[in-house]
């Protein structure tokens, strides 16, 4: 089943040239299928709809020095640098813009199916979805 979520709070931490946001995924998610943030300068003008860059720990610090990287805020316009940690991820913006709000659609675990009650309906899934289900599994 397809969920999304909102959150427009998170912990900001500061360095020295990029400020960090911490989120934490939600307990019910097995896969992430988009991702949108809102970004805004720092006066809460130019507010604008992107989506994020997925790096890792290893190289996030290479698209941060790179100031041709769409990292860097210019014309209104940039894509933060997400960092998977261990119960989330960080969102990371250089310190001329800041994150409004961060969306997240994914599919959610479902409901375990067991043969204690056989004839109860599985509701997890919408009717369309099923043929979907039986073509990836077939």
């Amino acid at each position: 089943m397809f969920k999304e979520g909102t959150s427009r709070h998170a912990a900001v931490t500061e360095h020295a040239s990029y400020n960090s946001y911490e989120y934490t995924y939600p307990k019910d998610m097995l896969y992430v299928l988009n991702e949108d943030v809102v970004i805004s300068d720092l006066n809460d003008e130019n507010k604008m709809d992107t989506c994020v860059f997925e790096c890792t720990a290893d190289n996030f610090m290479y698209r941060i020095n790179n100031s041709l990287t769409d990292f860097h805020y210019r014309h209104h316009r940039a894509r933060p640098l997400r960092v998977r940690t261990a119960n989330g991820f960080k969102l990371l913006t250089d310190k001329n813009y800041k994150i409004d709000s961060y969306t997240l659609g994914y599919l959610k675990v479902p409901e375990e199916i067991t043969s204690d009650n056989p004839s109860k309906e599985y509701g997890d899934f919408e009717d369309n979805i099923w043929m979907e289900i039986i073509k990836i599994a077939a």
